[in-house]
C-alpha cells in the first residue's frame, strides 16, 4: 500500500478568529499559532527560564519509570518542570491568552446532564492545566517515538465521539523550530484514527516555527520531539519549547503542580489562576478537601495546607536533630 505524502501543518495567526483556529484543529488534529507571544513576552519567559536549565544536565531517564514505555524520553533533551514554581508571572500571562484559554475551552469542555433524584441537574465541566515544562533539544538529541498524549490518561479514541480527549497540548517555540534541530514531529489528521492503526514516520510532517508561535495539537494526535542533527557551532542548534498543557478538570491532574508549588507562590498567585492550575475543586465536585471546600480555601489558613506544611518542615528539622 501506498502511503500518501503527510499534509503541511496549518499556520494560522494568533489574530484570525477563534472559530477559523477550531475548525482547523477539528480537522486536522492539531495547528500552528503565528505570534501567540508577544516579543515582549516572549524575552520575558526566556530570560526568566534560562538560569533554571544552566543547571540541569541533559536528560538521563531511559522511559519515566516505565509507564510510557521505553526510551519515552531519549538522551539529549534538558528539561525543567513544574513552571508555577519556576516562572510564574510569566505562566500567568500566558494562561492568560485569548487564544490558549479559548482554545482549551472548546476542546475540553463537556456539558452533563444527570438527575439527583427527580431533579435533572445540568452541569458544563471545566478545565485545568495539566502540566508545564521548557524543553530544550541539544544537538545530537534523539527522536522521541510517535505517541498520543493522552495515553497517560488510558482513554482509547470513541469513533462516536472522534474530538473527545482528556487534554490539549500547546507547545510554545521560545527559539526557531526547524526540522534540523528537532521541530516537533505530527501526523495530521491522525486523531481520527482507531487504536488499532500504527503511526510510521513516513507521515510525518514538522512543526517548524518562528519564536512565540505555539503547536496545539489534541491529546488524540500523533506527535513526537524531533532529533536534533545541528552542529553545536549552528545558530539555531538549540530547540527551546514550553509546553503549557491542560486537561479536563474531572481528571486527576497530569502533572501535581499543587505539590511542586511552595505555598508562599501559590498565595500569590491570582484567583483565576489558582483555578485553573488545581487549586480549585471541578464543576462536578472532584478534587475536593475535607467538608468539601476546594483547596484554595486552605491557602490562606492556619488549619489547611499552610499549618500541614509547617508542620512538615517542623517535623523534617526535629528528625534531623536527632541524627
Amino acid at each position: 500500500m501506498t502511503i500518501p505524502m503527510p499534509q503541511s501543518l496549518v499556520t494560522i495567526d494568533a489574530s484570525e478568529p477563534l472559530e477559523k483556529i477550531y475548525e482547523i484543529i477539528e480537522r486536522d488534529g492539531g495547528v500552528i499559532v503565528k505570534n501567540m507571544l508577544s516579543p515582549e513576552l516572549l524575552a520575558e519567559c526566556m530570560g526568566a527560564i534560562e538560569p533554571h536549565f544552566q543547571t540541569r544536565e541533559t536528560y538521563k531517564s531511559k522511559a519515566t519509570h516505565e509507564e510510557l514505555g521505553a526510551d519515552f524520553f531519549p538522551e539529549g533533551s534538558k528539561r525543567v518542570y513544574a513552571l508555577l514554581s519556576k516562572i510564574p508571572e510569566q505562566l500567568t500571562k500566558i494562561m492568560r491568552l485569548d487564544v490558549w484559554q479559548g482554545i482549551m475551552g472548546r476542546f475540553l469542555n463537556d456539558e452533563y446532564y444527570s438527575y439527583t433524584g427527580e431533579n435533572l441537574l445540568p452541569q458544563k465541566s471545566g478545565y485545568m492545566l495539566a502540566s508545564t515544562a521548557a524543553l530544550r533539544l541539544v544537538p545530537g538529541a534523539k527522536p522521541q517515538p510517535l505517541h498520543r498524549d493522552q495515553i497517560a490518561y488510558m482513554v482509547r479514541p470513541d469513533p462516536s465521539n472522534p474530538l473527545f480527549t482528556p487534554m490539549v497540548g500547546c507547545l510554545i517555540a521560545g527559539s526557531k523550530c526547524t526540522y534540523k534541530n528537532g521541530a516537533t514531529a505530527v501526523i495530521p489528521g491522525s486523531h481520527l484514527w482507531g487504536p488499532e492503526r500504527a503511526p510510521k514516520r513516513e507521515e510525518c510532517t514538522y512543526a517548524e516555527m518562528e519564536p512565540g508561535s505555539a503547536l496545539f495539537c489534541l491529546g488524540s494526535t500523533y506527535h513526537a520531539a524531533g532529533e536534533n542533527i545541528c552542529d553545536p557551532t549552528d545558530e539555531d542548534a538549540l530547540r527551546t519549547l514550553f509546553a503549557v498543557f491542560a486537561q479536563r478538570d474531572y481528571y486527576r491532574q497530569d502533572q501535581e503542580e499543587v505539590l511542586s508549588t511552595p505555598i508562599e507562590i501559590a498565595r500569590k498567585l491570582p484567583e483565576d489562576i489558582l483555578k485553573l492550575s488545581g487549586y480549585y475543586k471541578a464543576v462536578g465536585g472532584v478534587g475536593y478537601v475535607e467538608d468539601h471546600q476546594s483547596p484554595h480555601e486552605f491557602l490562606q489558613t492556619d488549619y489547611g495546607i499552610g499549618k500541614l506544611g509547617s508542620a512538615a518542615q517542623a517535623a523534617a528539622q526535629a528528625i534531623k536533630n536527632a541524627l
